[in-house]
């Protein structure tokens, strides 16, 4: 049991790892926070080159069927849509916070699953943790030394509620895909049709492809690496995460390693504050870290109940 744990916990770290390089790219690197590069980065150069590396390991084995194709490639159009919204969310706010509104995913995957998989149920305790973890998102905006809620975090939690929703319906349809297909296959089309996605926007929007172009003329290395790297960090979470699954419960290891990532991410934030405030400046007043460690621990309870219940 310990070593599907650790594992588990290492994807934990390097999802929250992905987390921070987002937000120091949409606020540091990219000028006036322009997402549309980062859109094109992803689909276009992240998306080809992860399609490069499956093609390798699928044997150059393209055999699929077209309605699972279609399936895919909405999910594509679905998955960069909330990453446009992510990153608005990520330049309005300090990362732990948003990531703790992403905690909304597993309430979400929760009421969606039962309408798209099979053998998906629905119980009392789940619905309870799905409304802890809510309540801990509603709390967020609310500033208790004014006694309001704060207009600006309550549109960035409307924005993270969309963002939860989309990558939550995007988990649940490439899961009903792999149902019937081997796990490979179904990612090599996943960022096949990811790279399709990116070439139809760089080619029919012409601001995502000036965006784009002014990118390779200033910051190309550096966007391009960092780009890179998250995707390289997330393939290793996802990797350290489908090993854990063999070895335990798809239960706990989603429990560890979404309800950990929230405070990886807060303690990561805090030491990049403390140490490089050039790269990335949390709040570290005494309310803040309460109510973050609050709402991360609601969360996780939330989690708990809805993994377990």
């Amino acid at each position: 049991m310990v070593i599907p744990i650790i594992l588990s916990l290492l994807a934990a770290i390097f999802y929250a790892a992905t987390n921070h390089i987002d937000k120091y790219l949409i606020s540091k690197v990219v000028k006036k926070a322009d997402y549309r590069a980062l859109i094109l980065v992803s689909s276009i150069i992240a998306g080809g080159i992860m399609t490069l590396i499956y093609l390798f390991i699928c044997n150059f084995q393209l055999a699929f069927d077209i309605p699972s194709i279609l399936l895919l490639l909405f999910n594509s159009v679905l998955y960069t849509v909330a990453n446009i919204f992510w990153f608005k969310a990520l330049n309005r706010d300090n990362t732990t916070i948003i990531v703790i509104m992403l905690q909304l995913i597993p309430v979400f995957t929760l009421l969606l699953s039962p309408l798209i998989l099979q053998n998906q149920h629905i119980s009392v305790l789940q619905l309870i943790g799905g409304l802890l973890i809510t309540l801990a998102a509603i709390i967020l905006p609310y500033e208790p030394t004014h006694k309001k809620f704060n207009p600006k975090k309550l549109l960035t939690l409307a924005i993270m509620t969309f963002v939860s929703l989309a990558y939550a319906a995007w988990s649940i349809i490439e899961r009903y895909v792999n149902q019937d297909h081997d796990f490979n296959q179904t990612i090599l089309w996943s960022n096949i049709t990811l790279l399709l996605v990116g070439l139809f926007i760089f080619v029919f929007i012409k601001s995502y492809r000036k965006s784009f172009s002014k990118l390779f003329q200033t910051n190309k290395t550096k966007v391009i690496s960092l780009n890179l790297i998250n995707e390289i960090l997330n393939s290793f979470g996802d990797v350290f995460s489908t090993l854990a699954g063999t070895l335990a419960s798809v239960a706990l290891v989603s429990f560890i390693t979404q309800g950990i990532q929230p405070f990886i991410v807060m303690l990561m934030g805090l030491f990049i504050t403390k140490l490089f405030p050039k790269i990335e400046k949390e709040k570290t007043t005494k309310t803040d870290i309460i109510k973050r460690t609050t709402t991360i621990t609601m969360c996780l309870i939330g989690l708990a109940l809805i993994e377990f219940g």
